[in-house]
């Protein structure tokens, strides 16, 4: 559906996306919001979701619901979704406070706001194995992938791809790691951070 309704745009915008065609995978979906600088939060989310997470998500930081160790690479995938644009995947395992895990994936998609900018992004979270109740729980990441979307034809997944633990990918050739960030520029005793 995202890719019909941006048709040769980098991203559609948030409000020709219809509720009405997402039908039951609405539960499911949630929408992130560029506030300001690396900074992600929940605007809105479905009730799955909120269900899976225990509490309600609307407002949330989006990297709190990474496991610490995965956020920086979690908050890059982020910054190239806005930036470039980009599409994304996550892929590991979701941890339940009870110690109960689940495999799932999670997708990154970039939109517009009305206002035409890249500062929204469509996440859609599937648990692959896991039946019955489940949760409050927290992601922990295996495996993120970024590809830029082309203006023409589908973005290719298989574009880039980096492990929070890349130090192992990198001997194996598995996978290579993370775009580096720009070093940030210090002004006497400030730091800017893009």
């Amino acid at each position: 559906m995202w890719q019909e309704l941006r048709g040769d745009r980098p991203a559609p915008f948030r409000a020709e996306l219809d509720a009405g065609k997402i039908g039951a995978k609405a539960p499911f979906l949630a929408i992130l919001e560029h506030v300001g600088p690396s900074n992600l939060r929940v605007r809105i989310a479905g009730d799955r979701l909120n269900k899976w997470f225990g509490l309600e998500l609307r407002g949330m930081s989006a990297l709190s619901l990474v496991a610490p160790e995965a956020r920086n690479h979690v908050q890059a995938a982020l910054n190239r979704v806005i930036d470039d644009p980009a599409v994304a995947a996550l892929h590991g395992a979701a941890r339940a406070a009870d110690g109960a895990q689940a495999r799932y994936e999670l997708a990154l998609l970039p939109m517009r706001s009305d206002f035409g900018r890249v500062d929204r992004v469509l996440v859609g979270l599937w648990l692959l194995d896991h039946t019955g109740p489940f949760g409050p729980m927290r992601l922990g990441v295996d495996a993120v992938t970024v590809a830029t979307v082309p203006l023409e034809g589908r973005p290719r997944l298989v574009a880039e791809t980096a492990s929070p633990a890349f130090a192992e990918a990198e001997g194996d050739g598995a996978a290579a790691p993370p775009r580096p960030a720009d070093p940030p520029t210090r002004r006497g005793h400030l730091r800017v951070v893009k």
